[in-house]
């Protein structure tokens, strides 16, 4: 998918990123104006986005997800296809993590042969939501910024 497909898909989305900035802007002030931002303050509000930011900071998670979103209730070998440079021990670890983070969602049918599936659970759906205009702009933008300013 070349870079004008993923601009034609995502319009909508990405002509929502400037307001969506606006609206973080406005709640940052907002906050600040509310609130004394002591040392105190800040040290609970970077423990929050520390523990937020954490659950993306391991290797894979942000690959698998992606591959989640495109293949639907995959099977472990559907995911461990997708990503052949993963090794069968990390992909598990990495599954599991996101279960017991609640983002995935492991279903076993006790059919002849045994099958695991996974999918998003709310939470994960809304968690790769939120990721999308962040491959929009650290990805897609950058290589269109630097082709119109050469």
């Amino acid at each position: 998918m070349s870079s004008s497909d993923i601009l034609e898909n995502f319009k909508e989305m990405i002509e929502l990123i400037p307001l969506i900035q606006k609206s973080v802007k406005i709640g940052i002030e907002r906050d600040l104006k509310a609130h004394t931002h002591d040392m105190k303050r800040l040290k609970v509000e970077r423990k929050f986005l520390r523990d937020g930011l954490s659950l993306l900071q391991k290797k894979w998670i942000i690959d698998i997800l992606y591959i989640m979103q495109f293949l639907k209730k995959p099977h472990y070998n559907d995911i461990k296809r997708s990503l052949p440079e993963i090794n069968s021990k990390t992909l598990t670890d990495r599954l599991r993590f996101l279960e017991n983070k609640k983002v995935l969602i492991r279903t076993v049918k006790t059919d002849r042969p045994i099958r695991v599936t996974y999918e998003f659970s709310e939470f994960g759906e809304g968690l790769f939501k939120l990721l999308l205009p962040f491959i929009y702009y650290f990805v897609i933008l950058p290589k269109n910024y630097l082709k119109k300013h050469k």
